[in-house]
């Protein structure tokens, strides 16, 4: 256990986090990726120097992994960046080594940035806080016609406080074990996709949809664009399947809306929205009963007692004085005999706000998957279209084009997208 340098800065993994390194193996890690497609061919040099320039003004991506008596916890990271030309493996496991230490990878292909990043820095929203810092100085080092820097970070201003904080820690109250539904935190088994594993890594299907037209269908049915996408995923993945179990979708909800807070870690709850066997009949039936259950369960005095749970749970006697070798020790042996909980997991970062002329044409979001959580799906929207990234682990691809055919029922053109 290598000893803290007093002169080096620390920080605390957040709550969520806590557990990612615990969880994970060289081979299974919680990554993701955010990509962004250019107009042009990336320029590796200019691509590295932007990388130095924003990971000054995010000082908590700019950290490595340290064991301490009972958690990890992040050191500064004073080596330089690197930038590495893609492998064209998807998700491909971090090996800090290679990354001199640094839990994020930033790669290039043709006109493409890609960077994934190991789930216990961040989540999907403080990552794209990233990407487009990470852009819009590229851009500007390249000498693009790059008006202000609306929707992006100030590079030269000084971090804040708010920015490194636990938030689930600010926000938290008090809760007691007796309070706790664990049976309802775990749910029931779920419908697990079917397929043959891929030999040859992860693949990746991507099509691009009007933001416009999902959420004018979706306002028609008494729906958001989120309900409406998964109410087409679970219609699409029971349609396939047969009805032999509960289709359960995963939606992470991002707090800072309903709790303020700027911090560029981990500040995301899931909603389970649970779709059982022939319970619905139409599409329609399936768009609203995802309405209805991201609106009950998506509430602030949900996602506060979800959150409290876990923040108790760490706080609690044998949580703190547990060593954590034991608790690596604890969590491989129980990938033994934990199941999966979701079908599927679907990610919606939203709009992104970019100012014109930094040559960026479409971002792509790409979530975890892994032998029993076989396709995730991530959406971000730019200049007014869609694009939503399926991830598989996986060679059949039967689910995608089938629900690119349920949009169409929907009226909805999905138009296929090369990201080559």
């Amino acid at each position: 256990m290598k000893k803290k340098n007093p002169r080096l800065k620390t920080y605390r993994l957040d709550v969520s986090a806590q557990f990612y390194p615990i969880i994970s193996t060289r081979r299974a890690q919680s990554l993701f990726r955010l990509s962004a497609v250019m107009e042009s061919a990336v320029d590796p040099e200019i691509l590295r120097a932007a990388a130095e320039d924003v990971l000054k003004r995010f000082p908590t991506f700019k950290v490595r992994l340290r064991k301490g008596y009972a958690w990890y916890y992040f050191e500064e990271n004073t080596a330089a960046v690197k930038v590495f030309p893609s492998t064209g493996r998807l998700l491909r496991p971090i090996d800090t080594r290679e990354t001199d230490g640094y839990l994020f990878r930033i790669a290039y292909e043709g006109e493409k940035i890609e960077f994934e990043v190991f789930h216990a820095v961040c989540d999907g929203m403080a990552a794209l806080e990233f990407l487009k810092a990470l852009v819009w100085r590229y851009a500007v080092l390249s000498g693009a016609p790059v008006e202000g820097r609306e929707g992006v970070a100030d590079l030269n201003a000084e971090p804040s406080d708010e920015e490194a904080e636990d938030a689930f820690y600010r926000y938290y109250r008090p809760i007691r074990f007796g309070d706790i539904d664990l049976k309802g935190l775990m749910g029931e088994i779920p419908l697990l996709l079917p397929g043959t594993i891929a030999e040859d890594g992860y693949g990746g299907t991507y099509c691009s949809v009007s933001a416009q037209a999902v959420a004018a269908k979706a306002k028609e049915m008494g729906a958001s664009f989120t309900s409406l996408i998964c109410g087409a995923l679970a219609y699409t993945i029971e349609k396939l399947s047969g009805g032999k179990r509960a289709v359960i979708i995963m939606v992470p909800v991002n707090l800072r809306s309903m709790f303020p807070s700027k911090t560029l870690r981990n500040f995301v709850n899931f909603v389970r929205l649970t779709f059982k066997p022939r319970e619905c009949r139409t599409l329609a039936d399936y768009v609203g009963s995802a309405a209805v259950q991201l609106r009950e369960k998506a509430t602030k005095e949900e996602m506060e007692k979800f959150f409290a749970t876990t923040v108790r749970t760490e706080k609690s006697l044998p949580m703190r004085i547990s060593p954590l070798w034991f608790k690596i020790l604890m969590a491989r042996i129980g990938r033994f005999f934990l199941k999966s909980r979701q079908t599927m997991i679907f990610s919606n970062v939203g709009r992104v706000v970019m100012p014109k002329g930094c040559g960026l044409k479409r971002i792509l979001f790409n979530l975890n998957v892994s032998k029993t959580s076989k396709v995730n799906v991530g959406a971000v929207t730019l200049d007014g279209e869609t694009t939503v990234s399926f991830t598989r682990s996986i060679n059949e691809t039967e689910l995608e084009t089938e629900f690119f055919r349920t949009l169409t029922q929907l009226g909805i053109e999905a138009r296929p997208v090369d990201v080559c």
